[in-house]
Parts: C-alpha cells; sequence; structure tokens
C-alpha cells in the first residue's frame, strides 16, 4: 500500500451521502409506482408492528421485501438497480458531504460504503464514483435465480457494520493505519466507535462526533 491507501474512510450511504432513505424509491422503480400501491395495504401492518417495536429494522426490512420483490427474476431486478443508481441516486446526494468523499479520494485514501441498504443498486453507484468496496445488506436468491426476498446477510446495521467490516477486511487481507467514518443515525454509532475520526452528519451539516459527546 502507498501511504494514503493505508487510511480508509468509511461512508454511510442513505441520510449521510444522500438526503433520504432510498429503498422505497427503488423498490418503486424496481416494480413501477402502480404495482407498489397495490403492496401499500400488506406495508402497513409491518410499518406499525416497526413503529411499536413489535420487530426490528431487519425484520421490516425482510418482510418489505417479499410483499414487494419477491419472484422477480434476478437479472431483472440487477438492470433495474443498475439503472436507479445511474440516473436516480445523484439527484439525491447532499453536496457538502459528497464534497467529503471527494477530499478523500483527491488524497488518495480507501473509500468503503457501509450501508444497511442493498448492495444490489449501491455496488454500481459506487463503481460510478470511484469507490473501492462497498459493503451493504445482500438479497437472497434461489435456485431458479428468483428474488426470494429473504435476506442472504444480516442487515448492516448498528454492531453489524463493525462485524462486516472486520470480516471483510480480513477477508481480503487488507489493513489500515487510520480511518476516517461518516454517519448520521444510531445505525452509526458502533463505526463511529470503531473509527479514529468519526463525523456526524445532520443534514448538510458535518460535525466531529466529539463534539457531539
Amino acid at each position: 500500500m502507498q501511504e494514503g491507501r493505508q487510511i480508509v474512510a468509511y461512508f454511510d450511504f442513505d441520510g449521510t451521502l444522500s438526503d433520504r432513505d432510498t429503498l422505497v424509491p427503488f423498490l418503486i422503480y424496481a416494480v413501477g409506482i402502480w404495482r407498489f400501491l397495490c403492496c401499500v395495504p400488506s406495508l402497513l401492518p409491518i410499518v406499525v408492528r416497526y413503529g411499536l417495536r413489535l420487530i426490528n429494522n431487519e425484520q421490516a426490512k425482510q418482510l418489505t421485501l417479499q410483499r414487494v420483490i419477491a419472484g422477480m427474476k434476478s437479472y431483472v431486478l440487477e438492470q433495474k438497480a443498475k439503472n436507479f443508481a445511474l440516473t436516480r441516486l445523484n439527484k439525491y446526494l447532499k453536496p457538502v458531504v459528497y464534497s467529503k468523499l471527494e477530499w478523500h479520494r483527491e488524497h488518495g485514501h480507501t473509500l468503503i460504503l457501509v450501508s444497511a441498504n442493498l448492495g444490489v443498486y449501491l455496488r454500481y453507484w459506487a463503481r460510478l464514483h470511484k469507490l473501492d468496496y462497498v459493503i451493504a445488506t445482500e438479497l437472497d436468491i434461489n435456485e431458479r435465480n428468483r428474488i426470494t426476498g429473504r435476506l442472504q446477510t444480516r442487515n448492516c446495521y448498528g454492531k453489524e457494520k463493525v462485524t462486516r467490516i472486520k470480516q471483510f477486511l480480513a477477508d481480503n487481507h487488507l489493513s489500515f493505519s487510520y480511518s476516517y467514518a461518516y454517519g448520521n443515525s444510531a445505525g452509526d454509532y458502533a463505526l463511529f466507535a470503531y473509527s479514529n475520526e468519526p463525523f456526524y452528519v445532520s443534514g448538510d451539516s458535518v460535525e466531529h462526533w466529539s463534539r457531539r459527546q
């Protein structure tokens, strides 16, 4: 590794690099607005149960995916994901936070996207913007190459982000001498604790996490 490459910057996506959660916009794009609206009655109980904390975010996500995209051919979803990433996601970016990503890229730092959202479309976005790696939530595909709606991995949220990072680094024989992290929610607190320089994103504001303690 060159000196700059010994430094890594971890970026959350939804609410950090983007100004919104991108899962619902992706699902609408993938199946079409009318089909998605047909799914809404079956999604409302999930929202209620999650709001009452009867299910966690991983369960809520999996139930949502099962109702909206289960049964889709994987190559169809893959193409939808690519188009969504290349034509829609840039509209949601926060310029202030994206400028931080550009700064790290210009300094030769390794860029890793770490998100609870779906890798199926985040990988295309990351490739477009020259990030090095993506650690995200992955979809299960059955032997008939159809989306089951289940998750192939754990939801990449909270402590799971750090678990996945450690496993990824070990599997790929990577190590870094210094790390930055950018996030916007409780789902990033474990990542903040894991990194040397954590930054909290609130709207268009980027503040060092130590100032909020």
